[in-house]
């Protein structure tokens, strides 16, 4: 281990970089190098560094490139020769990194005049790629990257010693206190100054019995965004490539060497300070953390950030023109404020559960002898309120925006007026706090319990210990522990203390009165000893993020017992509990979206609700046509199951009444209607109906199309997507012709639906020549599977004209494409028209999905002669296929429709929706096409739009990237390219604003 350097005396003097004028830098270049040709200045902080583009030549057909360091005439030369010998060991252990050039006269270090002053000079060779600091989004993969390298870094000068390295650098963490106390009077922002002082006090104690166990060896002292280059991979996502600038090389805490790399990643993501945690464990992985190095390892990066700020501030007073450092400063605030907001306790228990490591115990909830904060009684009769997504109390979206407080808060007071007190849960992610759909996930999960009250109430102690207040405060304490009681008022011998001023603390035994509270209180418990006045003056913050409360448990417990109440029983199973439980028990076959999907139990209009309270903007439910939760269609459902359901073999209203509803949306051939309770079965009954009215067994479909997961069904269902052996497995009795599409299949541009319509045509009269005649023909009138392609015109008129001319009939398969969702019309099969202009009319048309919102149901709707074919077999039954329910529901989901404008809502939306899809288009070259109309739309991402070929890997990424960002988006089609958009039809221009923001961010910041 190598000897601690004290550090310099002083840090105020600064540290300016050297004045060269950029026809000096040209003229020393090729004096002392032979290099000349196009340069550009580069940042540094207290260097200058000059990059040189040399003319091409027939060796470099690009010229060569390489870097002209003029060091900071306060670098000793021996630094720098340290710094060289870094290279080298990097070079060594395969981590691309600067090399020294030899000058004209053969070294790696020149001295020259510069501003009247001998300064340190070097040519080094440039190390291609694009600096970190570039790529906008960080992924997990990213990150753990960051931390692998970081640990191969400090592998690979681990027993490296050098004079040099013995460094009076204000970098060197083992100085940073003074440095921030030194430099502290450039944070001029009164605010700003006291956060820094309160982050350099708490920092200072953490580390005072740290210091000494902390192993010293050489580190690079600099591996942040700026200087890890990387290329950019075939998502887009940054490949490390390369380290550059060894300038800060010296002795120091080889944990400081992780604690400066993981400052890095708060600016890409400050909503998430736990963002490093996959960092942290990458380096554990490779460099295994000492208990010293993880206890210090949060106070060094707050400790880092706290450095950033005051030197970069110091050097812009001291450096007037230095832009990188100008620039800088926002940046280096974000990266102090990021991981200060988060207690060091709690995010060193995050990091050791991070590891595997033991973690700090919460502090104990048990009360001395049975003594509780509140009366007996009065905690008998308390009412303790559900904020979360299972609240009940919480209906049709009363939880959102600014009302959800208010929503809240009625709540508690109703509650407290019925049994004299109310109370909330501890660690409860409230709708309440929600805020609905975001970019970053919500600040909701609740750090104590509150409590509401009708009347004043008096406060008991429900554990012996130390008693102050203090603005509002009251605490109790028994050292090891402290109850934190927000918006209450001490009691010492029955006489009421100033609330706003502090009361010197008072012992108190368990079950004597200390304080009271009038209308609300907020109660926390603490870890340790906390006074009235420093809870006042420093609070813990009320609501904290999913992610973060695991950690903040070595902080804080759960006081409801200590209240008089019982343990908070919230959470549950988490996400990924709950998805091993699902694989467990249910047949993955039938799949799940997302490798690390949230957990959704709740919903409203067009977004979905995880068990922490986050909302997602849902692209992808057109099942739910009306939204979720609809008011009116859960109190009609609730009310006809009080009332009757029954199979639809007995004589009723409501199955008479929605059977009309139906036929009078369609042409007037249509007279008949089968219920049933899915599309699946909708298409296998479709099947049976037209095999038993023309006596075919053979059936047409196209590809990249799907159907049903029926024997029937499926046999017709050619997405490979779907059914990867489909083409293999297909029975000889189903003919798929070409996929009928205009945009990447064998016929493109206006006339490509009579050419597809041609091949079809003569595919079906091959058939009937062989004695296979076609008997049914079924297809979407927009291929949805395949992401809501268009059907070319002419081609769906041509094909059902050569079917029913050998014989056939013809069925619109209408379950994800019709039902108002295309806006202008409501069945698809209304957009295809013959020679003479007029609609279409298929013989039969099946239905589901949208017609139940939800529930199972779906219906064949055909004329009477098509039915009765089947009358032959016998009748037909399906015993909840048109039910009591589904018959009330079905003819409820009509009548919301009409009334909710949600066809109309369609057509306007999905119009505006288009215009700003075609917007994006224009600058994101990923989008290759826009297909759909209405609500029901496709946006099929290609890497190259003349070869179009499909972008299948960034599509998935891209939907993880949105699932991030608050948005259920997932691909579809046979290439895995296509982005369904299909949202609930009550979508909005918000949430079609917020949409293609969301995606506009993830293609230009990166997947």
């Amino acid at each position: 281990m190598l000897e601690s350097h004290v550090g310099p005396s002083s840090f105020s003097e600064g540290l300016p970089r050297p004045n060269i004028a950029i026809d000096e830098v040209r003229r020393l270049a090729a004096e002392l190098y032979g290099v000349s040709g196009e340069v550009r200045e580069l940042g540094s902080q207290q260097d200058r560094n000059f990059l040189f583009t040399e003319p091409a030549s027939p060796a470099q057909p690009a010229g060569r490139r390489v870097l002209f360091k003029v060091s900071n005439r306060a670098v000793r030369r021996d630094e720098i020769e340290a710094q060289n010998e870094a290279m080298r060991r990097m070079h060594a252990a395969g981590h691309p990194s600067p090399a020294p050039v030899a000058s004209l006269a053969g070294l790696d270090i020149e001295t020259a005049d510069v501003d009247g002053a001998p300064h340190s000079i070097r040519l080094l060779t440039f190390v291609d790629g694009t600096p970190l600091i570039d790529f906008e989004h960080f992924s997990a993969a990213t990150i753990r990257a960051m931390g692998t390298l970081v640990g191969q870094v400090v592998q690979a000068l681990d027993g490296f010693e050098h004079p040099g390295l013995e460094r009076e650098l204000q970098w060197d963490l083992r100085v940073g206190e003074r440095l921030v106390d030194e430099l502290i009077g450039h944070v001029t922002d009164p605010e700003r100054q006291a956060l820094v002082l309160a982050a350099l006090e708490a920092t200072a104690a953490a580390l005072a019995p740290l210091k000494d166990e902390l192993p010293l060896q050489a580190i690079h002292g600099d591996l942040t965004d700026d200087n890890l280059v990387a290329t950019s991979g075939v998502l887009g996502r940054p490949e490390l490539s390369g380290i550059i600038d060894f300038g800060d090389v010296g002795t120091g805490w080889r944990v400081a060497e992780l604690a400066v790399a993981c400052t890095a990643v708060f600016h890409h993501d400050p909503a998430r300070p736990l963002a490093v945690l996959p960092l942290i464990r990458a380096f554990d992985a490779v460099v295994p953390l000492t208990d010293a190095e993880i206890d210090a390892l949060w106070p060094l990066i707050v400790l880092r950030g706290a450095a950033l700020v005051v030197s970069g501030l110091q050097q812009v007073s001291i450096d007037e023109g230095n832009d990188y450092a100008e620039a800088a400063l926002e940046r280096e605030w974000t990266i102090f404020a990021v991981p200060a907001a988060l207690d060091a306790r709690a995010a060193t228990a995050a990091i050791r559960r991070a590891l595997g490591r033991e973690a700090a115990a919460g502090p104990s909830s048990s009360s001395d002898g049975g003594a509780t904060l509140l009366d007996a009684d009065l905690a008998r009769r308390a009412r303790v309120i559900t904020l979360d997504h299972t609240s009940t109390a919480l209906r049709d979206g009363s939880w959102l925006g600014e009302e959800g407080a208010e929503a809240e808060a009625q709540l508690l007071l109703l509650a407290a007026r019925s049994g004299g007190v109310a109370a909330t849960r501890f660690g409860e992610a409230r709708l309440t706090r929600s805020l609905g759909v975001s970019h970053d996930a919500p600040v909701n999960v609740a750090t104590g319990v509150e409590l509401y009250s009708a009347s004043d109430l008096a406060l008991t102690a429900p554990f012996s210990g130390l008693v102050s207040a203090a603005e509002g405060h009251v605490t109790i304490s028994d050292g090891a522990r402290t109850l934190v009681i927000a918006g209450a008022r001490g009691l010492t011998e029955a006489r009421a203390l100033d609330g706003e001023s502090a009361s010197a603390p008072t012992r108190l035994e368990s079950g004597e009165p200390f304080a009271e509270i009038a209308g609300w209180a907020q109660v926390t418990l603490q870890a340790g000893e906390v006074s009235a006045l420093d809870a006042a003056a420093a609070p813990l913050p009320r609501f904290v993020t999913a992610e973060e409360f695991p950690a903040w448990l070595a902080v804080l417990g759960d006081p409801s017992e200590l209240i008089g109440l019982a343990p908070s029983s919230v959470g549950g199973a988490g996400a990924d509990e709950t998805l091993r439980a699902r694989l467990d028990a249910y047949a993955p076959l039938q799949g799940h979206y997302y490798a690390h999907p949230p957990q959704i139990e709740r919903g409203w209009r067009e977004m979905l609700i995880d068990t922490d309270g986050r909302h997602y903007l849902d692209m992808v439910n057109n099942v739910t046509a009306l939204g979720h939760g609809h008011p009116v269609l859960a109190d009609t459902v609730a009310q006809q199951w009080r009332m009757l359901n029954t199979n639809s073999r007995f004589n009723y209203a409501s199955v008479a009444e929605f059977s009309e509803r139906l036929l009078e949306t369609l042409p007037d051939s249509f007279d008949t209607v089968l219920l049933v309770n899915s599309g699946t079965e909708a298409v296998d009954l479709a099947l049976r109906l037209t095999k038993a009215y023309t006596g075919r067994d053979d059936v047409a479909c196209v590809e990249e199309s799907y159907h049903g997961w029926s024997y029937a069904s499926d046999a017709v269902s050619t997405s490979t997507s779907d059914n990867p052996l489909a083409a293999e497995l297909r029975a000889p009795w189903v003919h798929a012709f070409d996929a009928p599409n205009a945009y990447r299949g064998t016929h493109r541009g206006a006339d490509a639906g009579e050419r597809y319509a041609a091949d079809a045509i003569a595919e079906i009269e091959r058939l009937a020549a062989a004695g296979t005649p076609i008997g049914t023909f079924i297809a979407e009138p927009r291929n949805g599977n395949a992401g809501a392609i268009e059907v070319p015109a002419g081609y769906l008129a041509a094909v059902y004209d050569a079917v029913r001319a050998g014989g056939g009939a013809v069925i619109a398969d209408e379950v994800q494409v019709g039902y108002g969702r295309q806006g202008d019309v409501f069945w698809g099969f209304e957009q295809h028209a013959g020679p003479g202009g007029d609609p279409i009319v298929p013989d039969v048309v099946t239905v589901a999905k949208a017609m139940g919102n939800g529930h199972p149901l779906g219906a064949v709707i055909t004329r009477s002669e098509i039915a009765q074919a089947l009358a032959d077999q016998g009748t037909f039954f399906s015993s909840a296929g048109g039910s009591t329910l589904s018959a009330k529901l079905g003819v409820t989901v009509l009548d919301i429709m009409r009334d909710d404008r949600l066809q109309e809502n369609a057509h306007e939306v999905g119009g505006y929706l288009r215009e700003q899809l075609v917007a994006l288009a224009e600058r994101q070259p990923l989008i290759g096409a826009l297909h759909g109309r209405g609500l029901y739309q496709g946006i099929e991402l290609v890497r190259d739009r003349e070869t179009l070929e499909p972008a299948t890997s960034e599509t998935q990424a891209l939907c993880d990237r949105m699932l991030a960002l608050g948005v259920i988006v997932q691909p579809t089609g046979d290439r895995g390219n296509v982005l369904k958009v299909k949202p609930p039809l009550c979508f909005t221009k918000e949430s079609a604003d917020r949409f293609v923001a969301t995606l506009d961010e993830v293609l230009t910041r990166g997947l």
